[in-house]
């Protein structure tokens, strides 16, 4: 771990709550699984699977005073950028597989263009890429120097990064920090599930035998509670619930079946549209 004055306050802020890790790992248990996945698969460094802590606590329905959104937290604009469609069916940013690929390809942006330096890096995932190069350019015309721990940056971002580096520390060396971690079991639970028609979560969710509720949580950037007419028809399911899913969007893509979008299900209380 990096070490520096930022990291060790913001470890010791940390350490304040004894529960901190047991409340960390409830909330990162249904979605860290994906993200390391994600992450493996690009080669990017696992402690970045901790980021949504910072940003969102891990709440894939997020929304910052300044309307960054999901767990991610992407601006609207940064979300197209990075492909995450938004429009009156769908917002990709709420959307937790989506919205994870799309922050690990802004992600691996940054570090190109900063640098590849994951610290500045992160800094920019704060505070915009053309701020932290402002500043490296007026620490470059005052004769400093430009990694993130010389930069004159906002005082978020300067608390930023070593939050992170403070709640990884946490997490791996826990005992020696003398707070507890419930292990959070290095198994998937959530499934892809991708059909070739149109996906209506309350016939799904009755596919998977789990509430519409549950469904709803997983997947939390369909606003109408079904795919995109035209798809992609992905959604997230619990794990050990998508063969299920499968056989029936199987079944339904027969001729002679219904839809799984076709009918709309009686509603009962709580099953709004999100």
């Amino acid at each position: 771990m990096t070490s520096h004055e930022r990291v060790e306050h913001a470890l010791r802020a940390l350490k304040r709550d004894p529960d901190y890790l047991t409340d960390l790992s409830r909330r990162a248990r249904p979605y860290l699984h994906l993200i390391i996945g994600e992450l493996e698969r690009h080669g990017l460094p696992a402690e970045l699977a901790l980021l949504p802590e910072v940003e969102s606590r891990y709440n894939p329905r997020a929304i910052s005073p300044m309307r960054a959104t999901g767990m991610w937290q992407f601006m609207p604009y940064t979300g197209v950028e990075m492909g995450l469609a938004q429009n009156q069916w769908y917002d990709g940013r709420y959307d937790i597989l989506a919205s994870t690929r799309g922050a690990i390809a802004y992600l691996r942006q940054l570090h190109r263009e900063l640098d590849g330096d994951w610290a500045l890096a992160l800094a920019g995932y704060n505070a915009g890429p053309a701020r932290v190069r402002a500043a490296q350019r007026a620490n470059r015309a005052a004769g400093k120097p430009t990694d993130f721990w010389s930069l004159d940056l906002p005082t978020e971002t300067e608390h930023y990064v070593p939050k992170l580096l403070a709640i990884a520390e946490l997490v791996r060396e826990h005992q020696t920090h003398g707070l507890e971690m419930p292990a959070i079991a290095n198994q998937p639970r959530l499934e892809i599930v991708e059909g070739r028609q149109q996906i209506d979560l309350a016939q799904a969710a009755q596919a998977c035998g789990v509430s519409i509720a549950e469904l709803k949580q997983l997947n939390p950037g369909l606003k109408r509670g079904k795919t995109l007419p035209d798809g992609p028809h992905r959604v997230l399911v619990p794990a050990g619930t998508g063969d299920k899913l499968r056989t029936a969007l199987t079944k339904a893509a027969q001729p002679t079946a219904p839809s799984l979008a076709a009918s709309r299900p009686r509603a009962s209380a709580g099953d709004g549209d999100s």
